[in-house]
């Protein structure tokens, strides 16, 4: 593992938080978005970390400062299961009746109140998911590709045989590194695309 990367651990969870708020624009800051900053992390991220540990790592930056994620899990349908039965319910009380800062935050806690539905790629082909969320003071160094090869391997060696990922509309730019990653574009929605890689034929 590279030294600037390292598996996650409890006391990096509130570094996932801000991370997740502050690339919860299409990868550019949200905190002007949202009148409920953790409601990105309690959806997109930090669920992951408590699901699945062993699939969670950090980027770190110059001051070893927690700047970057991968998340994921290696069974889609059983993740959801847990989600919405341990994971979510506690939290829907604290987001009945409030107020939107936008059209994104509306979005979020929508999910946190209904829930995760079953998707179409985990039951073809593509069990695993991962979420990759980079602070912009540490792109362009090659940490997203090492997260996502350290990801990858331990997907291998569980022998999982495909991964997906969901691109929104406002970060498509990223779909050629997840094209140079082995990803290829499986449904375009109109809020983004899904991408999948096999990992083995």
């Amino acid at each position: 593992m590279p030294q600037n990367i390292r598996s996650i651990i409890p006391q990096d969870i509130p570094y996932l938080y801000e991370i997740a708020i502050r690339t919860a624009n299409g990868g550019k800051d949200g905190r002007n978005l949202f009148n409920y900053p953790l409601s990105v992390g309690e959806f997109y991220s930090v669920p992951f970390f408590h699901f699945e540990p062993k699939l969670c790592f950090v980027a770190l930056d110059y001051n070893q400062r927690p700047s970057g994620y991968i998340v994921g899990t290696s069974d889609t349908k059983l993740y959801n299961s847990w989600l919405n039965t341990n994971w979510l319910p506690p939290l829907q009380p604290y987001y009945n009746d409030v107020i939107y800062k936008s059209e994104d935050e509306q979005r979020v806690i929508s999910n946190i109140l209904k829930g995760q539905g079953q998707g179409l790629w985990e039951h073809s082909g593509y069990p695993a998911q991962l979420r990759i969320d980079l602070l912009k003071s540490i792109r362009g160094e090659g940490l997203g590709r090492a997260l996502i090869e350290e990801f990858l391997t331990k997907l291998y060696e569980q022998n999982i045989p495909g991964v997906h990922l969901r691109v929104s509309i406002k970060s498509k730019e990223t779909i050629g590194f997840y094209e140079k990653m082995g990803f290829k574009i499986l449904e375009t929605t109109e809020r983004g695309y899904y991408m999948g890689r096999k990992l083995f034929k």
